[in-house]
């Protein structure tokens, strides 16, 4: 008898502790007893800090993967979750799956509850190219155009470019290629406003890729360059340019740019003393003579090589017929 008494005062000790974990569980759980008279806050997933007044990097994944994630949120009964990428709303819900072309993107995550509480996390989207796509780099001066200019978009893979857009308007282009330095050129629409505008490029076969952002303004971006020479210089193929022959390896270096600023009916080329292609080191027939017609800019990128060759055939020449230069610069 005391046998069953005491089974019995142990079961009922059981279940009255089980009772009081199972409350005790229930009223610490914020999803039941938070209202709508509470702060929303976004508990998952961690947003990164920010750094020098930048959002940090939130995903970055290869074009062929979608922006996947899910937030928790409280009070999850009386809040909304909205998703937007450069300020333009993709998605609401707790989840997003959502397509995106290579680029960076601002993607802000808005908590707001039925009594209009609202917070919100900023981060950057990173999508990167595949190998192969064209992949235009990030020089100010593709970055910053002006409308009706003729601007040049340089990067890797941009043979398969035949087609630009940005801002709803479209232009055709042109591949020049400069081998690592190779790029399109196109006509910025006239008729464009001003703003900043996110670039698509296009294929022969209609294949779009991301190029990231474009600024179109009123004034093309400053370069800044030091004159090495100015003046009136007519260049035939007896009388090169020789002004700057000898100083030429003291005044630049490898990376570079120097540029001769031209006008005339002609054709022409930086080369060492020996009359060979300061890049490439190939001679005539193979020499490759920039055809002028009115006023142009000769322009090349030194290289180490370039360097080399200048070093060891005397110096550098502007050579070529029917052309005179009024400027010779270096940035």
């Amino acid at each position: 008898m005391m046998k069953k008494i005491y089974f019995l005062a142990t079961l009922m000790l059981l279940m009255t502790s089980n009772f009081a974990l199972t409350s005790c569980s229930s009223d610490d759980d914020p999803f039941i007893t938070a209202s709508e008279n509470d702060e929303p806050r976004i508990l998952d997933p961690y947003f990164p800090d920010w750094v020098d007044g930048q959002p940090g990097v939130f995903k970055n994944f290869s074009r062929d993967l979608n922006l996947e994630a899910t937030v928790v949120v409280t009070p999850a009964n009386f809040t909304t979750v909205t998703w937007l990428i450069d300020d333009e709303q993709v998605a609401e819900g707790l989840t997003i799956n959502h397509t995106l072309l290579a680029g960076e993107y601002t993607l802000k995550v808005v908590a707001t509850t039925t009594m209009g509480k609202e917070t919100s996390r900023t981060s950057l989207v990173q999508v990167r190219p595949l190998e192969g796509d064209p992949t235009p780099g990030n020089d100010i001066r593709d970055r910053q155009v002006v409308p009706g200019s003729v601007v040049k978009l340089h990067g890797t893979n941009m043979d398969k470019v035949t087609k630009i857009s940005f801002g709803g308007k479209e232009a055709v282009t042109t591949f020049v290629d400069k081998g690592d330095k190779s790029y399109v050129e196109y006509t910025v629409p006239a008729d464009l406003a001003l703003g900043t505008y996110r670039v698509t490029l296009y294929d022969a076969a209609g294949n779009v890729y991301g190029g990231n952002k474009i600024v179109v303004s009123n004034e093309a971006p400053e370069v800044l360059e030091e004159t090495l020479w100015e003046g009136s210089f007519n260049v035939t193929w007896g009388t090169p340019f020789d002004q700057l022959k000898d100083q030429f390896p003291n005044l630049v270096k490898a990376g570079k740019i120097v540029r001769a600023y031209v006008n005339g009916n002609g054709q022409g080329a930086m080369t060492t003393a020996w009359w060979n292609n300061i890049l490439t080191g190939k001679g005539d027939p193979e020499r490759g003579d920039i055809m002028i017609s009115g006023s142009a800019v000769l322009e090349y990128e030194l290289t180490d090589y370039s360097m080399q060759l200048m070093n060891e055939q005397n110096g550098a020449l502007f050579v070529g017929d029917g052309y005179t230069i009024i400027k010779v610069t270096v940035e």
